[in-house]
C-alpha cells in the first residue's frame, strides 16, 4: 500500500443532499426508484454555494486523502489541515482553501490520531502499530523525531499550559506522557484497557483518558500523575471533550451509541444523551453551546446541544473518524471518513438551536422488499439464496472491521 504523491490534488465530486438526512429529502415518499444524488461540483475544489435560506449546513468540499483517515487537525499558524490516514502510514496536508492534497508524509505504522503543538509548530501522530510518537516538522514537511510510547497508541493530547504531549496506549493500558519540548516520556500512567482518547482541562489541571475495552475513563491529575478516580461508563468510548469554561467531559460511546456527560469537578454522570449510530468522532464548536459527533454507523456528523437535543444532522463520508473545528473558520467542521478515503469539508449554519426538533430520516430501504443475495454456506459451501428464508425470523451478522 503506497501512500498518495507529493503535490496531489485528487477530489471527488461533491453532492447536495437534504439538510436533515440523507439523499431524497422528505418529499421522498419511497415508492420510486431510490433517489440520486444530484452532482453539483466537481474539480480540486469541488465548492457547493446553497443559499436556500433554512439551511442547517452546507458541504464545502470532499477530499480524497489516503486509505483509513482517522484523526485531523488543523495547524493554526498555516491554515492547513493535517489527516492521518492509518493503512497509508502517512500524513495527507491539505491546503484549506483550494482543497487538494499538498503533500503526504510517510509517518510509522497505522497513523490512528493526530495533534499539533502551535508553539513549535511540530504534529505528532500515534502510531499504533510501531508503538510510537511521529514528530512531523510541520515547516521542513517531515519527520524529524520518533518518540516511544506503551503498545498500540491510539489517541493524543496536547496540554499547551504543562507543555506536555498525552498518549492513550490502548493495548498496554497506560497512558504515556511525553515533553514536548525535550521529546521525551517522562512519565506512564496505568490506565484501563483500550486506552485511547484523551483531553485535558488546564483550569482544573485534569487529564481525562478514555478506555474502549475497559469502558471507562480514567482521570489523572495533572501535576503528580497519580489517578484519582476511574468512571465505569457505556460500551466503547472513544472520544472525549472537555468544556473550555464549564469544565464538563463529553464522552462518545461508540458501542452503545450515546454519548455520556460528565460533572468535571464532581466527576459524575449527568446524562446518557443517545445518537444516531455508533459515534466515533467528538468536537466542541469554538463557542462551545454545542457538540459535533461523527456518526460511523450511519455517515453522518450530528450537530448537538449540550443537553442531547440533535439541531442538525450532516451528510458526510462513509465511516466517519475524527471530526475537529478549523480555528481559523469557527463554522467550518473537518471530518476523517475512514470508509471512503476522504476528507468532508462542511459549514455548520445554524446560530443556535432550530426552532422545531429534527426528526428521524428513515434509510431509503426501509419499507423496500429485501434484495436478492446469494452467498456460500459455511458448512456445505453450497449457494444460498435470502430468499429461502421468507416470512421467517432469522439474523444477519455483519462484522464490521474498525
Amino acid at each position: 500500500m503506497s501512500a498518495l504523491p507529493d503535490e496531489s490534488a485528487v477530489a471527488v465530486p461533491v453532492v447536495e443532499l437534504d439538510a436533515l438526512g440523507g439523499p431524497g429529502g422528505p418529499d421522498d415518499d419511497g415508492t420510486g426508484p431510490l433517489p440520486l444524488p444530484t452532482v453539483v461540483g466537481t474539480g480540486p475544489s469541488c465548492r457547493v454555494d446553497l443559499s436556500d435560506e433554512g439551511r442547517s449546513y452546507r458541504l464545502v468540499g470532499e477530499v480524497e486523502v489516503g486509505l483509513d483517515p482517522e484523526g485531523v487537525v488543523v495547524h493554526a499558524a498555516t491554515g492547513r489541515i493535517y489527516v492521518a490516514c492509518s493503512r497509508s502510514n502517512a500524513v495527507a496536508v491539505v491546503d484549506a482553501d483550494e482543497l487538494r492534497v499538498v503533500a503526504t508524509i510517510p509517518v510509522g505504522g497505522e497513523p490512528i490520531d493526530i495533534a499539533v503543538d502551535e508553539q513549535t509548530g511540530r504534529v505528532f501522530t500515534a502510531d499504533a502499530r510501531s508503538d510510537q510518537v511521529s514528530v512531523i516538522d510541520a515547516d521542513a514537511g517531515k519527520v524529524i523525531a520518533t518518540v516511544p510510547v506503551g503498545c498500540y497508541p491510539a489517541g493524543l493530547c496536547v496540554d499547551v499550559r504543562g507543555r506536555r504531549l498525552y498518549s492513550g496506549d490502548a493495548a498496554g493500558s497506560t497512558m504515556s506522557v511525553i515533553d514536548l519540548d525535550r521529546l521525551e516520556r517522562i512519565g506512564v500512567v496505568d490506565a484501563e484497557l483500550g486506552a485511547g482518547a484523551v483531553a485535558v482541562d488546564p483550569e482544573a489541571g485534569r487529564v481525562y483518558c478514555v478506555n474502549f475495552v475497559a469502558s471507562s475513563v480514567t482521570v489523572v491529575d495533572g501535576e503528580t500523575l497519580d489517578v484519582t478516580a476511574t468512571l465505569p461508563l457505556l460500551a466503547g468510548p472513544c472520544a472525549v471533550a472537555v468544556h473550555p469554561r464549564s469544565g464538563e467531559i463529553f464522552i462518545a460511546d461508540s458501542l452503545a451509541s450515546t454519548i455520556t456527560r460528565i460533572d468535571g469537578r464532581s466527576v459524575e454522570k449527568i446524562a446518557e444523551m443517545a445518537v444516531p449510530n455508533a459515534p466515533v468522532g467528538l468536537a466542541m464548536s469554538a463557542c462551545g453551546d454545542r457538540l459535533y459527533v461523527g456518526n460511523r454507523g450511519d455517515g453522518t456528523v450530528s450537530v448537538m446541544g449540550l443537553d442531547g437535543a440533535e439541531w442538525s444532522r450532516i451528510p458526510v463520508g462513509a465511516a466517519p473518524g475524527g471530526v475537529c473545528v478549523d480555528p481559523l473558520r469557527p463554522r467550518r467542521i473537518l471530518v476523517a471518513n475512514a470508509g471512503s478515503g476522504t476528507l468532508t469539508v462542511a459549514e455548520d449554519l445554524l446560530d443556535g438551536p432550530p426552532p422545531a426538533p429534527v426528526l428521524p430520516t428513515p434509510h431509503p430501504m426501509v419499507g423496500r422488499k429485501i434484495p436478492r443475495l446469494t452467498l456460500p454456506d459455511l458448512w456445505s459451501r453450497e449457494l444460498r439464496d435470502l430468499g429461502e428464508w421468507a416470512g421467517r425470523k432469522y439474523v444477519i451478522n455483519v462484522f464490521a472491521s474498525w
